[in-house]
């Protein structure tokens, strides 16, 4: 038999996932400081 010669696993970089997440945090991040600043604004201490 003779060997077959085995192609390259060309890899995979995901983009787009990177930039979902980056856009997820920015959204997270600004939601809550919206509601640290409506607590602020209302005068809540802990």
């Amino acid at each position: 038999m003779a060997k077959e010669k085995k192609q390259p696993v060309e890899e995979f970089h995901p983009k787009g996932t990177m930039v979902f997440l980056l856009i997820f945090l920015v959204v997270l991040i600004l939601l809550w400081g919206s509601v640290y600043m409506i607590l602020l604004s209302r005068g809540v201490t802990i």
